[in-house]
């Protein structure tokens, strides 16, 4: 026999005891095809992440059960047409729940923001700052493209213009 961990998501129009028959009847029909449950535990209702068939919550029931393998598949097939049932994920293997520390989530974030201050070595030397202009050039060399604009304009006006494109015959 496997062990399994099943994830449902009942309808949120459910009461309290139509969700406790629900559960009863998922459990009634692990153990009609062979299994044993181990624990079940209810989360609750939820906010979705989107909505499923028009709702925008439901209850999240965990089951952790043993079964056989070829009894998972018809459980799901009737897990797909129950109608309390808006979702289902059944898995093989318990994944044990070690729960979040918030310390470590502060500490990684830290070392992240440390690592992103890192990163400031490969920026230009600062030494060589009364030497360029406020675009980080030399000034010879913005010099040289402020006076490249004016030969282009003068270049430009002794051209002449050219003529707007001729209308298509299609039109």
């Amino acid at each position: 026999m496997n062990e399994y961990e099943l994830m449902t998501i009942l309808h949120p129009r459910l009461t309290a005891d139509e969700t406790a028959a629900a559960i009863a009847s998922i459990e009634a029909q692990i153990a009609a095809h062979g299994g044993e449950m181990l624990s079940t535990d209810v989360w609750g209702r939820r906010r979705l992440a989107y909505p499923i068939n028009g709702s925008m919550d439901g209850t999240y029931v965990l089951m952790t059960l043993k079964m056989p393998a070829p009894g998972a598949a018809p459980l799901e097939a009737w897990l797909v047409i129950t109608d309390p049932v808006l979702r289902h994920l059944l898995i093989r293997g318990i994944i044990p729940y070690q729960g979040r520390d918030r310390d470590d989530d502060r500490d990684r974030d830290r070392d992240r923001d440390r690592d992103d201050r890192d990163d400031r070595d490969d920026r230009d030397d600062r030494r060589d700052r009364d030497e360029r202009d406020d675009r980080g050039e030399p000034e010879a060399e913005a010099e040289a493209e402020a006076e490249a604009p004016a030969a282009v304009l003068e270049g430009a006006a002794a051209a002449p213009e050219e003529a707007p494109a001729a209308a298509t015959a299609d039109e």
